[in-house]
């Protein structure tokens, strides 16, 4: 299957305003386009997925078994379609907000195919923790780097 989206890496540092809207990091409006997805992430982060990346991500759901099919409709349920204004903002709703705990500093990752938004101080400490137990060794023998 050919690449139907941009890569996206880096993070970057928002903040929530007060109504729930965020500002899509500049460097990855391209590669998210004028429509992405958000869904709850498996901890308490968000996913963001591309338009082709979400569609993707729906064959995958349609695909499933009758007896797992249901295991999704809590993660297709909450997720949102969002599409930012013209200054780059996207409205996060409150459901979304409240799993990855975002109330004003926010870190966004792009992380290749798809990105992710975190509590920032959420994301600190588990990045922190990742290099203090030694984990990026681990992960680049993995890679074989």
């Amino acid at each position: 299957m050919p690449q139907e989206y941009e890569e996206m890496f880096g993070k970057y540092q928002h903040s929530l305003d007060s109504k729930g809207r965020l500002f899509v990091p500049s460097k990855l409006r391209a590669a998210l386009g004028d429509t992405f997805y958000v869904v709850i992430g498996m901890e308490a982060y968000l996913t963001v997925y591309p338009t082709a990346k979400w569609r993707e991500f729906l064959e995958k759901c349609n695909a499933l078994p009758a007896s797992k099919a249901p295991s999704v409709r809590y993660l297709l349920a909450n997720a949102a379609m969002c599409e930012p204004d013209k200054q780059g903002r996207f409205l996060l709703p409150q459901k979304l907000r409240s799993h990855a705990h975002l109330t004003d500093e926010v870190t966004f990752l792009g992380l290749g195919d798809h990105a992710e938004i975190w509590n920032s101080a959420d994301y600190e400490a588990k990045e922190n923790a990742f290099f203090t137990n030694g984990n990026l060794a681990e992960v680049l023998e993995a890679l074989g780097l």
